[in-house]
């Protein structure tokens, strides 16, 4: 190794740790090799070699850095024995325990410009510059087309959970829920029991379904939420809920049985218990 090497090495670690905001961010993981270069470059002004074998290796943690988004986020990075005169470090992303292949990659590709210098404070640099965006995998386009072919055909409906409602004329709560929907010409299904459920559908717009759990409040029975999913536009149709059926109604809310809504969920029992609130 050459001491020149060593020196530069030695002296890239301490001007860090030197530092007030880096003192706890940095641990080194091969601390006698580092006390031995040390000892040897100290008063040292020639450009011999050392007998050394091992690199330097050590820790970076961002959550010490102060950087919210990276705070699981922990650099393994070690010195090859000719840096930074003739190579780069090598840095391995470990976020929450696994490791990020992508982070580690993006850093490196970032330092390639930079070789023959001093990496450190670059990298830290580098991960407050894209707090936002190293950790994201370089897949994330192909899985955001993936996301957008899962919701096509699919309708974004809205559901309210009740604890309970129950049909029938002596049941006034309810049945000035009924009249508020119908007054508001909102378009879906209700259905009766416990849990009592309300799903509403296209077009009615989360604006509308907020709008309704208000009233709903008023009236003096409490939804739990306005949660929104995605309904298959072809389950609806045969469930009755959608287009066509919607029309004939003319905005009264169609009543459903389990089956009914099973029917709406596309037979998928996952989702409808989802729907129900079961777990």
């Amino acid at each position: 190794m050459d001491l020149s090497d060593a020196r530069r090495q030695v002296e890239e670690i301490n001007a860090l740790q030197l530092q007030p905001k880096y003192t706890n961010a940095i641990e080194i993981t091969t601390p006698a090799l580092f006390n031995r270069l040390e000892k040897a470059v100290v008063g040292s002004n020639s450009n011999g070699t050392l007998p050394v074998k091992k690199c330097l290796s050590f820790e970076i943690k961002c959550r010490e850095l102060d950087i919210d988004e990276l705070s699981g986020l922990v650099l393994e990075i070690e010195f090859p024995l000719d840096y930074p005169s003739r190579s780069m470090c090598h840095i391995k992303a470990i976020h929450n325990g696994n490791v990020n292949g992508d982070a580690s990659a993006k850093i490196t590709t970032y330092l390639e410009s930079f070789l023959g210098c001093e990496s450190l404070e670059l990298i830290i640099d580098w991960l407050a510059d894209n707090k936002t965006t190293c950790l994201l995998s370089n897949n994330n386009n192909d899985a955001s087309n993936n996301n957008i072919n899962n919701m096509v055909g699919k309708g974004e409906c809205y559901i309210l959970r009740y604890n309970h409602l129950l049909s029938g004329p002596e049941h006034k709560k309810e049945k000035a829920m009924v009249d508020t929907a119908k007054k508001s010409k909102l378009q879906g299904g209700l259905l009766w029991g416990t849990p009592g459920i309300v799903v509403v559908v296209p077009p009615s717009t989360e604006e509308d379904a907020k709008e309704y759990a208000s009233d709903s409040r008023d009236i003096g029975k409490r939804p739990d939420g306005v949660e929104a999913m995605h309904l298959s536009e072809s389950a609806l149709e045969e469930a009755g809920l959608g287009g066509l059926a919607q029309q004939k109604r003319g905005g009264k809310l169609q009543n459903m049985d389990t089956a009914l809504l099973r029917t709406a969920c596309g037979g998928d029992e996952d989702l409808l218990r989802s729907v129900l609130g079961v777990k």
